[in-house]
């Protein structure tokens, strides 16, 4: 059942079902500590010394402990743990390590705007063929904006870091497999959380036991607490639930649209914090995703108690 805000007595007012308001409201906080990550992510690889196994050790040391407890809940058939080991290959170890080793090889804006718009096209695409989800002119119109835009920031700088770019990209496509397989088998989101986290660390644990961690001893404790903390808690767990809670909200394909802000974010705060100066195209890029994002959403405005979209 869904409530809708009252109107304003004397004209136009936003109706929003409050269900999908908490959607929205769960992928736009999501989407901002996305948009964050890469940044963070940047300055433990480039200028902390991290290797990317240092920080996925970090992210699920943390993140697989801490949710243990909700792994075992939900049901516990071998064929629901089949589930998340495939939820795993979309978000968890494959992810992080493709994603991290990138940035070592391509600036940190480059990666917000790469991932998320791979995700979508794939996303959107897989949301209309399995699920049926109605893709609208509306709709199409804001795709083919947000894409635009994530065009305009991909290639609006100079850039020799192909092989990062092409290893974002191969984040992009594993995320949105994640999406998929919640949407397919719908979960708890803290269950799917604790699950990946858990699936996650054993696989860092072999990695660690031949010798993938070497060195992380010497890392200095305050970048190995602010890397924890943001990659096993913020990053992993908090931002992880806040996205199940949009698609199940929202539907996969409109979760992945407002992932779009992500780029926005990871932009402007490489530009503020690792100097990665946007070019004229970039900053006509951010312009048209969030045109891109008004239009694909598809936000509800009722006048005089009649809704329109």
């Amino acid at each position: 059942m869904t409530d809708h805000a009252q109107c304003a007595p004397a004209g136009a007012a936003i109706a929003i079902p409050r269900t999908e308001a908490v959607g929205i409201a769960c992928g736009l906080a999501a989407a901002f500590i996305w948009g964050t990550w890469p940044v963070v992510t940047a300055i433990g690889v480039k200028g902390d010394a991290l290797s990317a196994f240092h920080i996925v050790l970090l992210r699920f040391a943390v993140a697989g402990p801490l949710l243990l407890p909700f792994a075992f809940k939900g049901r516990p058939g071998l064929k629901d743990w089949g589930q998340a080991f495939m939820m795993m290959l979309g978000a968890g170890f494959p992810y992080s390590i493709v994603v991290s080793s990138a940035f070592g090889y391509a600036p940190a804006g480059h990666g917000g705007v790469i991932i998320p718009g791979t995700m979508l096209v794939t996303s959107v695409v897989l949301a209309h063929v399995f699920f049926g989800e109605k893709l609208s002119g509306k709709r199409a119109l804001g795709v083919v904006a947000i894409l635009t835009g994530l065009a305009c920031l991909a290639g609006g700088g100079a850039t020799e870091s192909l092989k990062g770019d092409l290893m974002f990209m191969a984040g992009g496509l594993l995320w949105a497999g994640y999406t998929f397989f919640v949407r397919k088998w719908p979960t708890d989101g803290l269950v799917v959380a604790a699950r990946v986290s858990l699936l996650s660390l054993l696989v860092v644990l072999g990695g660690a036991a031949f010798g993938f961690a070497e060195g992380i001893t010497d890392v200095p404790m305050d970048v190995v607490f602010t890397q924890g903390l943001w990659q096993g808690v913020v990053s992993a767990i908090l931002a992880l639930v806040l996205f199940n809670k949009a698609v199940g909200y929202l539907g996969s394909g409109r979760a992945a649209t407002l992932n779009a802000l992500i780029p926005v974010v990871a932009v402007m705060l490489a530009f503020v914090v690792l100097d990665e100066e946007p070019s004229p195209m970039e900053l006509i890029g951010l312009i048209t995703i969030i045109c891109g994002i008004a239009i694909a959403m598809g936000v509800r405005f009722r006048k005089n108690a009649r809704a329109t979209e």
